[in-house]
């Protein structure tokens, strides 16, 4: 009975560590979203002033109750004055590794979004329509 229970204990220790480590991940990347930005051929992609239409962050370690150090956040956003990107991020070991910003074209925000119909409807209403 005494190693059922700290098997229970150890269980819910990794899981509320797993869990920790995740929302740690998910602030240090909102932290580095709200400051980063780039200029590309002289358009500004600020990601503060962006819509974020899509994230997507995953984990090194996909098992729930072992928690991980490293992770990656992938994001597409759209500025106010209508060009796509993607935000990339990497952390590892706990530590923000790498960030990016990647210009990409209407043609390929209508692809990226193709397995979501919500989004998709909602920034381009016409699928004749190529750009939002």
């Amino acid at each position: 009975m005494e190693s059922f229970i700290l098997i229970v204990v150890s269980i819910s220790a990794l899981y509320y560590l797993s869990q920790k480590q995740d929302h740690m991940a998910n602030r240090m990347f909102g932290h580095e979203f709200n400051r980063f930005e780039r200029i590309y051929h002289n358009v500004v992609y600020s990601c503060p002033d962006a819509t974020v239409v899509s994230k997507r962050i995953t984990s090194a370690m996909p098992l729930p109750l072992i928690p991980s150090i490293s992770y990656s956040a992938k994001a597409l956003c759209l500025t106010e004055d209508k060009h796509w990107f993607w935000f990339d991020a990497t952390i590892r070991r706990m530590k923000l590794d790498q960030t990016s910003i990647t210009p990409i074209t209407s043609e390929e925000a209508f692809a990226a979004l193709k397995d979501d119909p919500e989004n998709l409807n909602r920034y381009f209403p016409t699928h004749d329509q190529q750009s939002a």
